[in-house]
């Protein structure tokens, strides 16, 4: 990449997510640090604004969520609204994270031309979707650049025809997760013996109306609770769990999924935590770790599991096996197949030594790969690129 002196830039941040949000915030604040000025658009009053104000960003609440159909007045006021945001504010990036943040920055961002337009996905659910796709590939060309968050990501809007994509991963704390912690408080809490094998499954439980979900949801709990009694004939003293809950707190879906774990007969040996705060402490309590996701990006739940240096199990799809390398940090199985899942998973409870070697490795390399400093440092390098590469073209050279 040409050197270009790294000036401070004025960005414009636009994200959809409202809960969660850990690697916005990360993102944002971490630009801040390296001087930039950066504020915040969100489409609602939520925890991650509060978070962001309290680090000191600057936070713009624009309403722009909404089904254009049955919510046009309003979707198209904060249309206007985001439009003008932009000509006031005169920012140098544009950056946008996930699909309806991006087709509403790109449009906005045509009244002011000079600024880099930048999309950045943490994951690609909508391309499942062919009027979601359409969408997303029809505005695709007033995007100055593509940031997958993994590999796959990348590779899938560079055959789209994104004008330039490259890979940036979302960063985090990494230095937070101490692999020395002591599982016991976990363990204790749902009575499991010193040598109790405990496998958890760490993810938001979520239903996506599209059809290419119906069956198995997009993070497969269905696949995990279809292999724990394979698992279990292999294992009969191991725990399982599901870590996690609908951001909104109890859901249908839940209780489908606790339906079927009692069709399966194995009701008693998975235990539904919902939401857990102390994540340091459930992995500590936890021997192997699994992501049998149907789509995924990086995975920060695995990476996680890696910082504590533990055995992982994750579907070979999306951006898994840029957290996952198969053999060497921990194991990949072909998505939706729960019986591959269940003898990777025993694989893995029966060997202790291959688990440390695998997570002590893994530890090391998420510790380079996904450091929210060096992800940051990637992306401030990324905008000077793309924005001395954009005004090239527009000078014709």
């Amino acid at each position: 990449m040409p050197v270009t002196g790294g000036r401070p830039l004025r960005i414009l941040q636009i994200t959809a997510t409202t809960a969660g949000g850990e690697w916005f915030h990360d993102q944002v604040t971490g630009l801040a640090r390296l001087g930039h000025t950066v504020l915040a658009v969100l489409p609602e009053h939520a925890p991650l604004a509060d978070r962001l104000r309290a680090s000191g960003i600057d936070v713009e609440i624009i309403r722009f969520r909404g089904r254009p159909l049955n919510d046009l007045p309003r979707v198209a006021a904060a249309q206007w609204r985001l439009a003008r945001l932009i000509r006031e504010y005169e920012p140098d990036v544009i950056h946008s994270h996930s699909l309806k943040a991006a087709l509403c920055s790109r449009f906005a961002a045509l009244s002011y031309r000079p600024a880099l337009r930048v999309t950045q996905w943490p994951g690609v659910v909508h391309l499942h979707s062919p009027l979601l796709r359409w969408l997303d590939r029809w505005t695709l060309r007033r995007d100055d650049l593509v940031i997958g968050s993994c590999q796959a990501i990348a590779d899938q809007y560079r055959t789209m025809g994104a004008r330039s994509v490259a890979v940036g991963y979302y960063g985090s704390d990494v230095g937070r997760l101490d692999p020395s912690l002591p599982g016991s408080a976990f363990r204790q809490e749902f009575g499991l013996a010193d040598g109790t094998p405990a496998v958890g499954l760490i993810a938001r439980i979520q239903t996506i109306r599209m059809r290419a979900f119906r069956q198995v949801g997009v993070k497969g709990h269905e696949i995990f609770l279809d292999a724990a009694p394979l698992i279990l004939r292999q294992v009969p003293g191991a725990e399982l769990f599901v870590i996690g809950d609908s951001l909104l707190g109890a859901t249908d879906y839940r209780r489908e999924l606790q339906t079927r774990a009692r069709a399966l007969g194995v009701a008693a040996k998975v235990h539904f935590t919902g939401w857990r705060s102390d994540i340091a402490s459930v992995l500590a309590g936890l021997d192997v770790v699994v992501s049998p996701s149907m789509e995924e990006s990086a995975c920060g739940a695995l990476v996680e599991a890696l910082l504590m240096q533990k055995g992982v199990v994750a579907s070979d799809v999306g951006g898994l096996p840029d957290t996952v390398q198969h053999g060497e940090t921990g194991l990949l199985v072909p998505p939706g197949n729960p019986v591959a899942l269940a003898a990777a998973v025993t694989e893995l409870l029966a060997d202790p030594a291959r688990r440390y070697r695998m997570g002590r490795l893994g530890r090391e390399r998420c510790l380079r790969r996904f450091d929210r400093r060096a992800t940051v440092a990637t992306l401030d390098r990324l905008y000077h690129w793309a924005r001395y590469d954009s005004q090239r073209v527009r000078r014709g050279e």
